[in-house]
């Protein structure tokens, strides 16, 4: 399974009861005047670059509803969720460890995740 085909069962399955999960693209593009658009070809006047994210930002972010503690049964609090996506071979980026360990030492919820079961295993707080 590639990456690409895990982000529609992730976020259908998993984005319910409390959790909202959502894509984040990161990366750059460029934003500018149309000149010219074709299938194969953009030409912008006055083009300006615009940077999407962080380095190693998690393929699917969002929130998760977490219990405060044991003795405030009902009182939630919304953690952060990052699952960075990967196939059965795809290796995570140190920059997207980095990222991970960053989430996690925050008291958030993230991960690599090679299936929809991984994916469930980090919201639950199993890395």
């Amino acid at each position: 399974m590639t990456e690409q085909d895990l982000y529609a069962p992730i976020l259908t399955t998993l984005s319910r009861a409390g959790t909202r999960l959502f894509r984040q693209n990161s990366g750059l593009a460029w934003q500018g005047n149309v000149i010219e658009h074709t299938p194969t070809r953009l030409i912008l006047a006055h083009p300006r670059p615009l940077k999407m994210g962080v380095p190693g930002m998690a393929d699917i972010g969002g929130f998760t509803s977490l219990e405060v503690t044991p003795s405030m049964v009902g009182s939630l609090i919304a953690a952060y969720v990052g699952i960075e996506l990967k196939s059965a071979t795809g290796r995570a980026t140190p920059e997207q460890l980095a990222f991970i360990a960053m989430v996690l030492k925050a008291g958030g919820r993230a991960g690599v995740a090679r299936s929809v079961e991984d994916a469930r295993g980090i919201l639950v707080g199993n890395t």
